[in-house]
């Protein structure tokens, strides 16, 4: 063996001779850095052939738009790393690209984004020789300040966002004239001046993006940037100068009646909760004091706490697995992104003989303890009470007054459970559920009522799954446990539980404790949720819908996407359709579009049949029969509104079987909308058959006076009554509203009130008594009546002689077909009738205007019907309607 080296070689005798590159002078040029956000979590969604056949198609059109903007790509990765000779095209390019990214976003329903930074400076540029690249070296490299700087900026930028240098910006915007004329004009932002690790000096950071999709925002400080602030603005000078203004100002009043907050806080202002840090060694503390510390925290009126699924947002926007684990560092991060002013950090350990609960107040900008709050306790039994006094401390120091600390608190052992396992189950249900395992959080929330029948909340959340699965029954079954233990809830579920249980009555008291909910406690958003969706599915309320529901739109909220689907549903119901398809598109991106037929019926609406059909061949079943049973009535409604008849009434009769097997309530709404079609077509005797039956079951149903669903039967029977009356079997008509009378005038609810005006109107028509149908029917006209009203005064307009007042209410029904397919009635039976109504309306107005003289009118109706109905001469009930109306 060689003897071991004493002195080390020169690296000229270890390594072969290298040629420099070629020289060149430093040229003046714009560097891009642009990184795809989230392309780990992309892989995942698609397969990596799936990721990389989607990448490959993202990379062709951004090199599209490079060569478009005259850019040169030096590298890539995730994203690019581009060189232009001017700010003003690298800008361009920024632009564009984004906007490609939200497009194929869209198209391919991916939360695509990018960070982008822009800077300028010197570079070196040199082309590798052929050797090299064969070797694996790119093309071109390039070299310089510029590189690093372009880098950090697009590290510091949020999702969606692009950075540029000060000089970048001042050059760009000398030139902003030359950017492509925009439908929405981008916007500047100034973030102030950044420290960059590596970089000596500060650098002005500016923004440039579209309103409304941009986050036109200050990006958070990271490890490898920091914002530079002016000496007055700096924390220490922060905190003399307050001092020296509160000790000028001198209001003792303030402090008698309020805690000082050592961290700026202000009122309705958010809090991160980080992991709580067990070290006592006891199992039985994990999970179970995390949540019993939130549900004291949120307690307050004064705190807005960021929720456990809009943590798990900001930890997959990081990047980082769902179950990291939220420390100093993360939890930092996490509100500096959320906007929260304060992180709290939660501990339990044995000092000695006793176990202290600790909470430290952490400013994520410094990630320094502003204070620490502690209790002792003496056993496992302690534990609850000490985190109840540590949680009302920290709220006086967050400067809560100490008078609603003291009026909106209660003790945890009272409000959760003094048993621990109880509550650790109760803490595992919960995620659980917000995971969708519904059968297990089930599971663990009858385990936890099992260690504790007295535990309030765990029988709160049985309820909120079976509300979720519309299993009424169920729900109420468990409201009403909650009911004989209502001393166990918090404040705060208390009114959770208050607005829950209303919705089993009429809707007015319900909005009423929805609307007190979301008034006391605004970070609520469920209840401003569940005050839209009853106003709308109650009261027909669209606009008080609307406008409650946007209350909700937050940036805190982890459920924006459901809110979105509800808000197209509202905003299509009112006829605004392009907002409506703006929101449904929102939910898409968010991937909270359900079933999605609210998508496909948006298409519908407008009659583009071919973008319906491709979004109802993309409703995915969700595995749970009482929800994916509304895909058959979309099954039904859709053909119908193309005038294929046969085939909604064949799609009709195959729903009542998948609907039987649902559940016996789905099975009686599909057979009223059977017969609601029915009733258009049948011969009177053939239909009688029909409509007996159902109304049988449903007087059965109404005998018993316990029954959940009583306000459905109550419907049922009125509906009844109409088709009977409309078919001309005055009598089972009679029958049927005096089974209903009593129930619907005394109900509270809107729709049992103007279905029995709706019944007794069209049972004086069909007795030869139009004028008293009219009389009974226009009371019914303030915005919230059925859409079935405006069909039933068409024809005692029409019986009465009024053809203009009857052209009227077709006209009406012909361009509301956005209330005909979204009005909730009863559970949307109503839907087919509704839809059919608003296609048939087309032939009325023919009918009509031909009867007051006006031909053009009536060939321009008579026009559009065929076109919507192209096979309505081969339907029998409608052929001698359309002879009689073309010999005119």
């Amino acid at each position: 063996m060689n003897a071991i080296q004493t002195e080390t070689e020169p690296l000229s005798a270890i390594l072969p001779e290298l040629a420099p590159p070629p020289s060149s002078p430093p040229l003046l040029r714009t560097l891009v850095a642009c990184d795809l956000v989230e392309s780990t979590a992309m892989t995942e969604q698609l397969g990596d052939r799936g990721a990389a056949d989607f990448v490959h198609q993202l990379d062709r059109h951004s090199r599209d738009l490079l060569q478009r903007h005259g850019g040169q790509e030096i590298d890539k990765s995730d994203g690019f790393l581009l060189l232009f000779d001017r700010p003003i095209q690298a800008v361009a390019f920024a632009l564009d690209y984004q906007r490609l990214l939200r497009e194929l976003g869209r198209i391919e329903f991916l939360p695509l984004s990018a960070r982008i930074g822009i800077h300028v400076g010197d570079v070196v540029l040199w082309r590798n020789v052929a050797e090299d690249i064969a070797r694996g070296a790119k093309p071109v490299e390039i070299e310089g300040l510029v590189k690093p700087v372009a880098a950090r900026l697009m590290n510091l930028a949020l999702p969606g966002q692009t950075l540029l240098s000060g000089i970048a910006h001042t050059l760009a915007l000398r030139a902003q004239d030359e950017l492509p004329p925009a439908d929405v004009p981008p916007q500047w932002r100034a973030h102030g001046h950044y420290r960059f690790k590596g970089v000596a000096e500060p650098i002005a950071v500016f923004e440039i993006g579209e309103p409304g999709v941009a986050p036109l925002r200050a990006p958070a400080y990271s490890g490898k940037a920091h914002r530079e602030l002016p000496w007055w603005r700096r924390p220490g000078m922060v905190v003399l100068e307050a001092a020296v203004l509160v000790l000028a100002i001198a209001l003792p009043l303030y402090f008698s009646l309020r805690s000082p907050a050592a961290i700026a806080f202000a009122a309705r202002d958010w809090i991160v909760v980080g992991d709580l840090k067990n070290q006592t060694g006891q199992g039985v503390l994990d999970d179970s004091l995390d949540t019993a510390f939130r549900v004291s925290v949120e307690q307050s009126r004064y705190i807005n706490l960021v929720s456990e699924l809009q943590m798990r947002d900001a930890l997959a926007r990081m990047e980082k697995p769902a179950d990291t684990k939220v420390d100093r560092a993360i939890g930092s991060e996490i509100a500096l992104r959320e906007g929260a002013r304060a992180l709290i950090l939660p501990s339990v350990a044995e000092v000695g003989n006793r176990v202290r609960v600790t909470a430290e107040v952490v400013d994520p900008h410094t990630q320094g303890t502003v204070y620490v709050e502690t209790a002792d306790g003496t056993g496992l039994e302690s534990i609850l009470p000490s985190i109840g006094k540590v949680s009302n401390d920290l709220r006086g120091r967050l400067g809560e007054a100490l008078a609603s600390v003291a009026a909106n608190n209660a003790p945890l052992p009272q409000v959760t459970t003094g048993n621990l396992d109880a509550l650790r189950a109760y803490a595992l249900g919960v995620h659980a559920s917000a995971d969708g395992r519904w059968s297990e959080a089930l599971s663990l929330f009858d385990q936890a009522i099992k260690l504790d029948p007295k535990f309030a909340l765990a029988y709160m959340g049985k309820a909120g799954l079976h509300i979720g699965a519309n299993d009424n029954a169920g729900a109420r079954a468990d409201l009403q446990h909650v009911e004989a233990l209502r001393e166990h809830l918090p404040p705060r579920d208390a009114l959770r539980f208050d607005g829950l249980l209303s919705m089993f009555g009429p809707p007015d008291e319900a909005l009423e404790k929805w609307k007190l909910l979301g008034t006391l406690y605004p970070d609520a958003y469920f209840a401003r949720y569940y005050y839209a969706q009853i106003a709308w599915a109650s009261a027909n309320r669209y606009d008080d819908a609307i406008a409650e529901l946007s209350k909700a739109f937050s940036d805190h909220n982890s459920h924006l996407g459901s809110y979105y689907y509800l808000l197209g549903t509202l905003q299509l119901a009112s006829e605004h359709y392009d907002e409506a398809s703006k929101d449904l598109t929102q939910a898409q991106t968010l991937h909270a579009q359900s079933l999605g037929l609210v998508i496909a019926e948006s298409h519908a609406v407008k009659r583009e049949f071919e973008s319906a059909r491709k979004a109802f061949a993309d409703s995915k079943p969700t595995g749970v029969a009482s929800n994916d049973i509304a895909q058959k009535l979309t099954a039904i409604t859709l053909p119908l509104d193309e005038g294929h008849w046969d085939n909604a009434l064949a799609a009709a009769r195959q729903a009542i079987n998948a609907a039987d097997a649902a559940g016996p309530l789905y099975g009686r709404l599909f057979r009223a909308t059977e017969l609601s079609l029915l009733v258009l077509s049948s011969p009177p005797a053939e239909y009688a058959q029909k409509l007996r039956p159902f109304l049988d079951n449903e007087f059965a149903i109404l005998q018993r006076k316990d029954d959940i669903d009583r306000p459905i039967a109550v419907f049922n029977v009125l509906l009844g009554a109409y088709f009977a009356a409309r078919s001309g079997n005055i009598e089972l008509a009679t029958k049927a509203i005096a089974a209903g009378r009593d129930d619907a005038r005394d109900s509270g609810y809107p729709n049992l009130t103007n279905m029995l005006a709706i019944a007794n109107a069209e049972r004086a028509r069909a007795n030869g008594r139009p004028a008293d149908a009219i009389t009974l029917l226009k009371p019914q006209l303030d915005g919230t009546e059925l859409y079935l009203t405006h069909v039933a005064l068409r024809d005692a307009y029409k019986a009465a002689g009024q053809r203009e007042e009857a052209l009227r209410e077709a006209v009406w029904l012909t361009s509301h077909r956005g209330r005909a397919y979204e009005e909730y009635n009863n559970d949307q039976a109503l839907q087919a009738l509704n839809v059919a109504e608003s296609d048939l309306a087309s032939l009325d107005q023919a009918e009509l205007a031909t009867t007051l003289g006006e031909g053009n009118q009536s060939s321009k109706a008579l026009n559009d019907f065929l076109v919507a109905w192209p096979e309505a001469k081969q339907i029998e009930f409608l052929s001698k309607r359309l002879e009689a109306v073309a010999k005119h």
